[in-house]
């Protein structure tokens, strides 16, 4: 069985993409053949292909969440079997049309949930439960750079949880915002006194998703003395005060939102303009590098 993959040999713009196709190998105890029918793009991928990341040497593969199809099993499948519809988790290499994952990784695709939207959600779902287990029990959270997949999802969890949710974002994006229930504001100058006319008091935590030093600075002069201010976005933090929040994987967690999409406690959105054919991948993260996504991208691959 061959698979195809996207890989770059050199650090760059989308320009540095390209796809090749291989043998693979025969499949070991404990993990699943699947056939990738959609797959998500998150800015990691992109950061990771300009060089801003440098995780793994050259040449570098990409992509860490997917849904698909089984199309083998090794030995110890754990229930699972050939043409199961699953979604989960892998490492840094899921923008491909044929993956071996952990079966323990493994989550069933509910089938309201159409392959666009399931392909997208392990990665986010599991970061933003990873971020609500950092913060632990509080009553306010301040978010920024809400509107992308994370802060989608966490903003739905969190006001599940009782937690009043204050979320920072452009203009262009304060409707949808506020549509997952959270108090949208705009960033740029006058944040800071903006926030605190919406919110007089001190918040209890806040979770940074942009990776801008505006967004540090906002979070140390509007979240309490000994409150959580963390950060996702994986860039240089400027601040002690700032902590590094990074995905803890959990396939528990996973069906938690999974379900809840499926019977409509969350939203998840994938909007029609960020799906693309994987041969198209180059443009797909072009437009990621360029920020103000709303929601997730996706890359769907043909029969």
């Amino acid at each position: 069985m061959k698979s195809t993959i996207l890989f770059a040999q050199s650090y760059g713009q989308a320009d540095v993409l390209d796809f090749l196709t291989q043998d693979l190998p025969i499949l070991v105890s404990g993990m699943a053949r699947i056939k990738v029918k959609a797959s998500g793009i998150n800015p990691i991928d992109a950061r990771r292909m300009t060089g801003e990341f440098k995780h793994t040497p050259l040449p570098q593969t990409f992509g860490t969440e997917f849904a698909g199809i089984i199309v083998e099993v090794g030995s110890n499948p754990n229930g699972w079997s050939v043409g199961d519809e699953v979604l989960g988790s892998g490492g840094a290499f899921t923008h491909a049309t044929i993956i071996d994952v952990p079966i323990a990784n493994l989550v069933a695709r509910p089938q309201p949930i159409n392959w666009e939207v399931v392909g997208t959600i392990a990665g986010a779902a599991q970061a933003a439960m990873t971020i609500l287990d950092e913060i632990g029990k509080v009553d306010s959270l301040l978010t920024h750079g809400a509107s992308g997949g994370v802060g989608s999802i966490t903003i739905q969890l969190a006001k599940e949880r009782g937690i009043e949710v204050v979320a920072t974002a452009s203009a262009k994006n304060q409707d949808y915002l506020k549509k997952l229930g959270a108090t949208p504001v705009i960033y740029g100058e006058g944040l800071i006194d903006r926030l605190k006319e919406i919110h007089p008091t001190p918040f209890e935590a806040s979770i940074d998703m942009s990776g801008t030093e505006e967004a540090t600075q906002t979070s140390l002069q509007c979240v309490k003395a000994n409150g959580f201010i963390g950060s996702i976005a994986g860039k240089r933090l400027s601040s002690p005060r700032v902590q590094a929040v990074w995905v803890k994987r959990s396939p528990t967690n996973l069906k938690y939102v999974v379900d809840g999409i499926a019977d409509g406690r969350f939203t998840w959105e994938v909007d029609s303009n960020n799906i693309y054919p994987f041969e198209k991948a180059a443009e797909a993260y072009t437009n990621i590098l360029k920020g103000h996504t709303r929601g997730k991208s996706v890359l769907i691959f043909n029969e």
